[in-house]
């Protein structure tokens, strides 16, 4: 049986490690973005997080993001 380059590094989690440090924070963009989605939700639980991009996307082209 041909090793495979998993088989000579180990397993997956063996080379894992703990990311140090917080997240980056949110940008200008992502926070309209999740606003816009919320407001959909409250409409529409079916209402998806790229329905939301779309929306936003389409806000911030009219200019009324």
């Amino acid at each position: 049986m041909a090793s495979t380059r998993r088989m000579k590094r180990g397993s997956r989690k063996a080379g894992t490690r703990k990311q140090s440090g917080g997240k980056r924070a949110a940008s200008a963009w992502n926070k309209a973005v999740k606003r816009v989605f919320e407001e959909m939700r409250r409409k529409d639980r079916r209402a998806s997080f790229g329905d939301a991009l779309k929306e936003a996307s389409r806000r911030k082209a009219a200019g009324t993001l």
